[in-house]
């Protein structure tokens, strides 16, 4: 059973690896593009303004998936560190790496849920942009 456990866990790790490697590179791959294709004027309440607004916001999406990828990693190393601890009997490397596991572990689902609203918030700030640049 525990045999199953651990290798269902290890398929989910990679599918969410690949997930997280996919919306970075797509949200890198859109900053590119809106980069490229926007019009861009002077600052103020104009449609040019709220483009430039919109690449701002995909880009900081970009920085939380980045770091989503970064802190799984550590999630990762301190779990190592943790199951070693426990397996050699060493309480303060075990209770230090069970912190920081869990530590970098909350960091992930916050950068989860700043990556996933920034990523909505500018595809909803593209589509009004064009929207009211084109009335």
């Amino acid at each position: 059973m525990m045999g199953q456990v651990t290798e269902l866990h290890k398929i989910y790790l990679e599918a969410s690896s690949k997930a997280d490697h996919f919306l970075l590179g797509a949200i890198a791959a859109a900053c590119a593009y809106l980069a490229q294709s926007n019009p861009y004027g002077k600052l103020g309440l104009n449609p040019e303004t709220l483009f430039l607004f919109d690449l701002v916001v995909l880009g900081f999406a970009g920085y939380f998936a980045h770091r989503r990828i970064e802190n799984t990693v550590q999630v990762l190393k301190f779990n190592a560190t943790y199951l070693q601890a426990h397996s050699a009997g060493d309480a303060v490397a075990f209770h230090g790496g069970k912190h920081l596991a869990q530590k970098y572990a909350d960091r992930t689902s916050i950068d989860y849920s700043f990556r996933n609203f920034l990523m909505a918030a500018g595809f909803i700030l593209y589509v009004v942009a064009k929207v009211w640049r084109a009335y």
